[in-house]
């Protein structure tokens, strides 16, 4: 008796299941699956926006073109991206001053969806970001919108400066980093 036909089935099932497993290896760091939404009435990309993650953030929204920069202690970076009704996704560029004269630059991808809160009213963004390609595995990037600046995308990257001026974000209060992932919205 010759067991060839049972042992070329195995051989087609386990070669089937290496295709699915490298091809899923290989799929791993790519978008994450979140999908657009119609923008929330009143709703504007363009603005000045807190992230306890990130600090001070300016975005300008040109059709659906969206460009912008963001700054807290020794890191400051840009962000450009698209819109697509609620969702933004976009590229970010960061520079870290860990020593003098020799900033380091990392690079990456994440989403924003722009939102409304219900419980009162503020505007806020609530998203992921990745390394490189990834736009999802690093972390939370969440912010909320000031009611009364104007962005100014050119004034942070490059300069000094302590992150924010004055106290008219909404909700605003000193957040710790040791606080992680939670959300503050």
């Amino acid at each position: 008796m010759v067991c060839t036909p049972r042992f070329a089935n195995f051989r087609t099932i386990h070669a089937a299941l290496g295709c699915l497993f490298l091809t899923m290896l290989g799929c791993g760091g790519g978008g994450a699956n979140v999908s657009a939404g119609p923008m929330p009435d009143g709703g504007n990309w363009t603005g000045v926006y807190f992230s306890p993650q990130y600090g001070e953030m300016h975005m300008v929204q040109s059709g659906t073109d969206i460009r912008g920069t963001y700054k807290k202690d020794e890191r400051s970076g840009t962000l450009q991206g698209e819109t697509d009704g609620n969702l933004m996704r976009f590229e970010w560029k960061e520079f870290k001053a860990m020593v003098s004269n020799r900033p380091q630059e990392t690079v990456g991808h994440g989403y924003f969806h722009y939102m409304i809160d219900p419980a009162d009213g503020s505007h806020v963004l609530k998203g992921r970001w990745g390394l490189d390609d990834d736009d999802s595995g690093g972390g939370e990037w969440n912010a909320y919108r000031s009611k009364s600046r104007e962005p100014d995308p050119d004034a942070l990257v490059g300069k000094e400066s302590s992150g924010g001026e004055g106290g008219d974000y909404e909700d605003e209060e000193e957040e710790s980093e040791d606080e992680g992932d939670d959300e503050i919205f």
